[in-house]
């Protein structure tokens, strides 16, 4: 099974069940079967969810192991081997399940594309993988052996695992396992329609049903509950986030010196400038009376410095148009896998810089 090839582009939301499917399918086998259970969860939040799982497979005899990117080993059930994975690590952007015995074997293999998309309700829900699965026991067999080459393991641990693969290696290929195939994924892609079409219907009563508090009443631009719900169950260290906090100097004071209608016009031009320039998937929210913070999932760096330029002189050349007043603008930016997102440091750094004829103050990129 070949992952580098054309693959899949798989949800998060289909990579759970098709997980859970590969787990069901070690617990299905007889409990004196010599069974390796082989798992990269890339942080420990998520591998919380499912551990009492791995417990239950670790208590059955299944050589169980879990690999993590973390610094530290994480809490585990009984019998569940740990295996750390640095951050730097290619393995770290892995999602896998591999389950392997004499008599049959089933994989799943996801690299992280630290992309979003676009239609999501969440960042964390909408991340996106490429990936390939198997229900062949060789391509088990071929997996478990990858892994066991480069996970990080005890010799104890590389022991067992070759133990069952001794067993496997003495028992003949399983016949008829391309019969599953067509079936299975028949099933997978009847699964990834559902949970599409729940989610855009889901998106829909978003829309119906949005509260008040979620959307800006003077620019139509969200709202930091929005932002809250947005980015809720983000995982540390996983997708990597731009985010370019806008402060437009004078914005505050353009109601009380030329009007409500002038004010309307100030916003919607700052909004536009704004607007014109992101992806569907990012987002822009108001976060002050001069503030607005543009969320940029998966922006590189130079990007989001290019962005900050950009807005700024798209936010000077205001002055040009009604209510023709000078608008300096001002960004910081960072891009950040840290969680929650380091917004307060963003405005720390915009009020030390005090000078709102500085375009563009970045941060840590």
């Amino acid at each position: 099974m070949d992952t580098s090839g054309p693959g899949e582009l798989l949800g998060k939301r289909t990579l759970v069940e098709l997980s859970r499917m590969v787990e069901r399918f070690a617990l299905a086998a007889p409990p004196d079967e010599p069974l390796v259970v082989l798992a990269l969860f890339q942080k420990q939040s998520y591998f919380a969810h499912e551990s009492a799982r791995y417990g239950e497979l670790a208590a059955r005899g299944a050589v169980t192991v879990v690999g993590v990117a973390e610094d530290t080993p994480p809490p585990v059930p009984p019998g569940v081997r740990t295996a750390l994975l640095p951050a730097a690590d290619a393995l770290a952007r892995e999602w896998s399940v591999t389950v392997l015995g004499p008599r049959a074997g089933a994989t799943l293999v996801a690299t992280d594309l630290e992309r979003v998309d676009p239609l999501a309700r969440t960042l964390e829900g909408g991340r996106t993988f490429h990936g390939a699965w198997s229900f062949r026991r060789e391509d088990a067999y071929e997996q478990v052996l990858r892994l066991r080459t480069t996970l990080r393991l005890t010799a104890d641990v590389r022991d067992e695992i070759d133990g069952v693969l001794r067993t496997v290696r003495r028992a003949p290929e399983p016949v008829d396992q391309d019969w599953w195939t067509e079936p299975m994924r028949y099933l997978a892609d009847r699964l990834g329609a559902m949970l599409h079409r729940q989610t855009a219907a889901a998106l829909r009563l978003d829309v119906l049903t949005e509260q008040s508090a979620d959307r800006d009443p003077r620019t139509g631009l969200h709202t930091e509950r929005f932002l809250d719900r947005w980015t809720r169950g983000l995982g540390a260290g996983t997708l990597p986030i731009g985010l370019a906090l806008l402060r437009v100097h004078g914005l505050a004071d353009v109601r009380s010196r030329y009007g409500l209608r002038a004010e309307l016009a100030a916003l919607r031009g700052v909004a536009a400038s704004v607007q014109d320039l992101l992806t569907p998937v990012d987002r822009v929210v108001r976060t002050g009376r001069d503030d607005f913070l543009v969320v940029l999932p998966s922006w590189a760096p130079e990007r989001v410095l290019w962005f900050c330029e950009e807005v700024c002189r798209r936010v000077a050349g205001l002055d040009a148009v009604y209510p023709f007043v000078s608008l300096p603008g001002v960004a910081a930016a960072t891009v950040t896998r840290n969680r929650p997102l380091p917004v307060d440091r963003l405005r720390e750094q915009l009020a030390a810089s005090g000078d709102p004829t500085v375009p563009v103050t970045v941060l840590d990129v």
